[in-house]
C-alpha cells in the first residue's frame, strides 16, 4: 500500500481538475470575447469628421471646406501623394491636388504629417484663411506705402473699393494668413496684404510746397514829347498799348497817315487817339503810291475846294471826295472815319462828335433801316469783334460819303447794310 501511494503521488502528469478552476476560466474566457466585441465601437473617428480649411477664392466649386477621403484611416501608406491627390479629385478640386506635388506650395505631406504653406498667384499672397476665420481685432493701422488697393474680397482679384496713401489711418477688424481686414472712416469694408500696414504711428509727411514762380517784371515805358505826320510803309497794326501784347485796334493799308504826339522809350509811338503804332513801321515821308493826284471816288490825296456848309449835306459832303485818308486826321487836309463825320456835324450842324468810332455808336437814337434819312450815321463793326470800327454819313439816295484806308481818300459808295451794327441819328 506504501509503495503505490508514493507513485501516485510522483505522477506529474496528473491532473486534478475541481469546481473553482472551472469557474475562473469560463470568466476569462467570457472577458476576453467581451472587450474583443467591444472594440470597433470605440474607435477616435474616421476621416470623414476631418475637414481641411481652404482659402475662400481657391476653385473648389460651391463647398467651402473640403473632406478627407474615407480611406485616409488606411494609413499603410501615409506619404503617397497620389492617394491624396485621388481625394481631392473626388471632390473636383484638380488645382489643390495638383498644389500636393514636389514645388513646396499649397498641400503637402511632409513626414507623415499635412502641411499648408504661403503661396503667391502674379506675385500677390494668396489667403489661406476663410475671412470668417480671420482672429478678430480692433486695432488703429497705419498705412506704410503710398497707393495702397483696397479690395472687396483678400485676393488681388478682388473688386477695388478704395485706395489709401501713405500714412492714412483705418481700423483693422480682422487678421488672416496674408491679409487684414480693414474698416476705414466712411464705414466702408475691405482687405488690404498686411505687409502694407503697420500698428505704429506714422505721421501725415508734410508736403514740399512747389515755389510759385515770380513773373518777370516788364521794363518800365517812358514816353517823350514828339509830334508830325507818319505813314505806314505797309499793312501795320495799330494797338491799344504800346507793345504785341497789347489787343489790336485797327488795321492800316500802306501809306495811311497817322498823327503822332510821343514816342515812347521801347519804340513805339503814340497817336491822337491814344493808340499806338511800331515806330519802324512807319515813316515821315509818304510812300510814292499813296501821294499824288486823282480825284472823285478813286481819291489819292488831291487838294479840294470844301463846299459852303450851308450847302445841302449831300453836296457838302461831296466836296471832300478825294481828300487824303489819314488816321487820326480831323481836317480838310487829312480824315479818318470818325474825324470826318466829326467835321460834317460841327461845321454843318454845330454839333461836336467824339474822335472815336465806337464812342460814338453809343450816342444819339438807333434807327430802323427803313426809316434810315439823310444825316444819319451808319456804324460798322469790319472786324466782327463786337467793337464799332468804322462810320459814314448818310446822304440819301442809298449812298454814303466816307473816308476809306484801303482807298486812302474820301470817297462815295453805295450802302450796304454789310458789317452794319447799329444807325444813329443826331439831328
Amino acid at each position: 500500500m506504501k509503495i503505490r501511494q508514493n507513485r501516485e503521488n510522483n505522477n506529474p502528469l496528473r491532473f486534478r481538475l475541481n469546481r473553482g478552476r472551472f469557474v475562473r476560466a469560463c470568466a476569462v474566457v467570457s472577458g476576453t470575447l467581451i472587450v474583443v466585441g467591444i472594440i470597433p465601437f470605440f474607435t477616435a473617428g474616421y476621416s470623414r469628421d476631418i475637414y481641411l480649411q481652404v482659402p475662400a477664392e481657391s476653385t473648389l466649386g460651391s463647398a467651402d471646406y473640403l473632406p478627407v477621403a474615407d480611406d485616409m484611416y488606411d494609413l499603410t501608406d501615409r506619404n503617397d501623394t497620389a492617394l491624396l491627390a485621388a481625394s481631392f479629385e473626388e471632390e473636383g478640386s484638380a488645382t489643390l491636388a495638383s498644389q500636393t506635388s514636389d514645388s513646396g506650395t499649397g498641400l503637402a505631406v511632409q513626414n507623415n504629417t499635412y502641411t499648408i504653406s504661403e503661396h503667391e498667384e502674379n506675385g500677390v499672397p494668396v489667403e489661406l484663411l476663410d475671412p470668417s476665420m480671420f482672429t478678430p481685432d480692433n486695432t488703429t493701422i497705419y498705412i506704410n506705402t503710398s497707393g495702397v488697393n483696397v479690395r472687396s474680397a483678400p485676393s488681388a482679384a478682388g473688386d477695388l473699393v478704395a485706395t489709401l496713401q501713405y500714412s492714412n489711418s483705418a481700423t483693422r477688424t480682422g487678421i488672416g494668413s496674408s491679409w487684414s481686414q480693414l474698416q476705414l472712416a466712411d464705414g466702408t469694408k475691405g482687405y488690404v496684404l498686411t505687409s502694407f500696414v503697420s500698428t505704429a504711428f506714422i505721421a501725415t509727411p508734410t508736403p514740399t510746397p512747389t515755389p510759385t514762380p515770380t513773373p518777370t517784371p516788364k521794363p518800365a515805358v517812358t514816353e517823350s514829347s514828339a509830334s508830325g505826320t507818319f505813314y505806314a510803309i505797309g499793312e501795320i497794326n495799330v494797338r491799344t498799348g504800346p507793345g504785341t501784347d497789347y489787343s489790336v485796334a485797327k488795321t492800316l493799308s500802306i501809306g495811311s497817315a497817322i498823327d503822332v504826339v510821343a514816342k515812347t522809350s521801347n519804340g513805339w509811338y503814340r497817336t491822337v487817339k491814344d493808340t499806338y503804332v511800331l515806330a519802324k513801321l512807319v515813316s515821315s515821308s509818304a510812300p510814292s503810291n499813296s501821294s499824288g493826284g486823282g480825284s472823285g471816288s478813286s481819291g489819292g490825296g488831291s487838294s479840294v475846294t470844301p463846299a459852303d456848309p450851308s450847302s445841302d449835306l449831300a453836296t457838302y459832303c461831296r466836296s471832300f471826295i478825294g481828300v487824303r485818308y489819314v488816321f487820326t486826321g480831323s481836317s480838310p487836309s487829312g480824315f479818318d472815319c470818325s474825324g470826318f463825320v466829326d467835321y460834317i456835324y460841327s461845321t454843318k450842324y454845330g454839333i461836336s462828335l467824339p474822335h472815336y468810332s465806337n464812342t460814338i455808336a453809343g450816342m444819339g437814337t438807333a434807327v430802323d433801316i427803313a426809316d434810315i434819312q439823310p444825316g444819319d450815321v451808319v456804324c460798322f463793326d469790319y472786324s466782327g469783334n463786337g467793337v464799332v470800327d468804322h462810320v459814314a454819313v448818310y446822304i440819301g439816295g442809298g449812298s454814303i460819303v466816307h473816308a476809306s484806308s484801303s482807298r486812302n481818300s474820301i470817297v462815295e459808295t453805295s450802302f450796304s447794310m454789310t458789317y452794319v451794327t447799329t444807325i444813329r441819328r443826331f439831328l
